[in-house]
């Protein structure tokens, strides 16, 4: 393409098309469709409660094993005073000991019956999970089978996002800087769109963005100047290829 005037507003059209297909392309592959979206949820709800199941049973061993630490200390700390018993010379101490070791009795009895109930609840936990594992895999396969056209489907949209990516970098290196500063201003602005094609209304050149009637001397201007020309109405860059008859 050489560098007629509308050249470089060609290169900025065709960037604007690249970035709003990789942006409908991308929203596309990103959202389940509608007849899919009661299969994801229920699936991500079915995963979720194998997660939770897990997460609970791994709680639950972790809190065993800390009571069976602590049992530990406890035992060693009674096997002490215990041991103590033979060396107490009086009564007030003997007394004082026995005291002791029933405090610590009574802390390795309570943490024993809750070991006991947390050995009640770790079983139940890995019925439920095994459950759940003979269940899920099944459930997966059927899963995958509803979903593999759309997988197919978000594969090919990720090639085709890719491939645009790759024009819409090489159209950027082609633009004026200046150009692309204000083309990107803009679009941010104006929900994508800064390039406006000049368009017929009955007789009237228009700018496609917001309709408004462009000047005669606005649109003598788009047509033979080699500078970006804005909208009066919008301020999007307006765009010119000469279609329509104009």
């Amino acid at each position: 393409m050489t560098d007629t005037p509308a050249a470089p507003l060609d290169r900025l059209w065709q960037l604007q098309e690249v970035l709003l297909e990789i942006r409908s392309k991308t929203e596309r592959r990103d959202r389940t469709p509608d007849h899919l979206e009661h299969v994801e949820r229920e699936h991500r709800d079915d995963a979720l409660r194998g997660g939770e199941l897990q997460a609970e049973l791994a709680s639950s061993e972790d809190e065993r094993r800390r009571l069976a630490d602590e049992i530990a200390d406890w035992g060693e700390k009674r096997k002490k005073y215990q041991e103590q018993q033979r060396l107490v010379k009086n009564n007030r101490e003997y007394g004082a000991l026995l005291d002791e070791i029933s405090t610590v009795a009574r802390e390795i009895r309570s943490r024993e019956d809750a070991t006991l109930q947390l050995d009640e609840k770790v079983d139940g936990l890995k019925a439920e999970l095994a459950a759940w594992e003979t269940d899920f895999a099944p459930r997966q396969a059927r899963y995958d089978e509803q979903m593999a056209d759309w997988r197919a489907e978000q594969a090919e949209l990720t090639r085709q996002i890719e491939a645009a990516e790759a024009r819409s970098a090489a159209l950027k290196k082609s633009v004026d800087r200046r150009q692309l500063v204000s083309f990107e201003r803009i679009a941010g602005a104006r929900g994508g769109i800064a390039v406006a094609r000049v368009t017929l209304v009955g007789n009237q050149p228009t700018c496609s963005g917001c309709n408004i009637r462009l000047r005669p001397q606005l649109f003598a201007d788009i047509r033979m100047s080699k500078e970006i020309v804005h909208c009066d109405g919008c301020k999007r860059i307006l765009y010119y290829d000469g279609i329509g008859g104009v």
